[in-house]
């Protein structure tokens, strides 16, 4: 008896020393919204701006070379097919309007390469940022919130589109006074952006 006794205080005692430690190997986690984080930046905000007004010198530079093909197109239609000059303006006319498109389409894809470029590097920054707002605050891992609201309208969508919606969400729940650091991270990068313009 006193054998069982002394055996079962020896497993309490052991049990009492492995609980601090495995409360003390607990991950902390918070969670960070990186969509509501890249949307809400003062940095994102002026890149807005800046490919806005960039968008507008492209159009005003678009409606000048349109302008042109259709000058040229009306002066060539103008002419009658046969007319010695018309096979000079319809060349004129259509080099023009090949240029005119691969313009639009160059600059297109320097705008959409520009956007990217810099949409990564805004990421690098947040991620950067979260992980020394989660250092500072002694976190050992952060989560990406994704959280696709659902429609006012359910009867808009199908089954499916609900279904993918769902899917989409990959925090159920969290207490977002304790765990969310996404305002920590919006003001944290925000001061370092007006600190560095």
């Amino acid at each position: 008896m006193k054998l069982s006794h002394c055996f079962v205080i020896s497993l309490l005692a052991l049990g009492l020393f492995a609980m601090p430690s495995l409360a003390q190997s607990a991950p902390r986690i918070a969670i960070a919204n990186t969509a509501r984080i890249l949307n809400e930046l003062q940095e994102t905000k002026d890149l807005n701006q800046k490919i806005n007004n960039d968008l507008k010198l492209l159009d005003t530079e678009r409606v000048t070379r349109q302008q042109k093909v259709t000058d040229l197109q009306a002066k060539r239609d103008q002419l009658r097919p046969e007319a010695p000059q018309y096979n000079d303006v319809n060349k004129e006319w259509l080099q023009a309007r090949i240029e005119f498109e691969i313009w639009a389409q160059l600059q297109q894809a320097n705008l959409q390469r520009e956007q990217k470029i810099q949409m990564r590097t805004l990421f690098g920054k947040i991620e950067q940022t979260i992980a020394e707002v989660a250092t500072k605050k002694a976190i050992d891992v952060v989560l990406a919130e994704q959280k696709v609201d659902f429609p006012d309208n359910l009867d808009a969508i199908q089954v499916d589109q609900l279904k993918a919606i769902i899917g989409q969400r990959n925090v159920l729940f969290a207490n977002a006074a304790t765990v969310d650091i996404t305002n920590d991270v919006i003001t944290a990068m925000d001061a370092a952006y007006k600190a560095g313009n």
